[in-house]
């Protein structure tokens, strides 16, 4: 017989990996039937960059584009988190576009001239509640091509 005190790690830690999978899961669902239909007419590269964010939190993501095409970028939130700001930052540090600009934006067009590498950066703004109840939502940044 295995002490108890030996399993319980064994069973939280499968646990813990259960939970994370299901949360991925789930994300990915969301990602699926909510987000990819506003990649059209672009074609979906396949590519799942997603996560679970909360108020305050940030990711940030690293994406090649290749001569020639033209892309469709876009960034879907779950709806309990609210407005989620993110911009595009290419490898000299120069901001290409931010949703914050003018008005909140959930998708950003570009054509590339040269094959370049640019990085997204997806925040979510803090709710200033005070609130001890913190909403985690997916947040996923998907890309599309002609």
């Amino acid at each position: 017989m295995i002490p108890v005190r030996t399993l319980l790690p064994a069973l939280l830690l499968t646990a813990g990996a259960m939970i994370s999978g299901d949360a991925s899961a789930q994300c990915r669902s969301f990602a699926k039937n909510k987000c990819l239909p506003g990649l059209a007419p672009y074609t979906f590269n396949e590519t799942f960059n997603a996560a679970q964010l909360a108020p305050g939190e940030e990711a940030e993501v690293d994406l090649t584009f290749f001569s020639g095409q033209d892309y469709r970028l876009m960034v879907c939130a779950h709806p309990i988190l609210g407005e989620v700001n993110w911009k595009v930052i290419d490898q000299n540090g120069q901001v290409v576009f931010e949703s914050l600009a003018d008005e909140p934006k959930s998708h950003f067009d570009l054509q590339v001239q040269t094959t370049q590498q640019l990085t997204v950066q997806v925040w979510v703004p803090g709710d200033g509640s005070g609130s001890d109840m913190v909403h985690v939502g997916c947040v996923a940044i998907l890309m599309g091509f002609k």
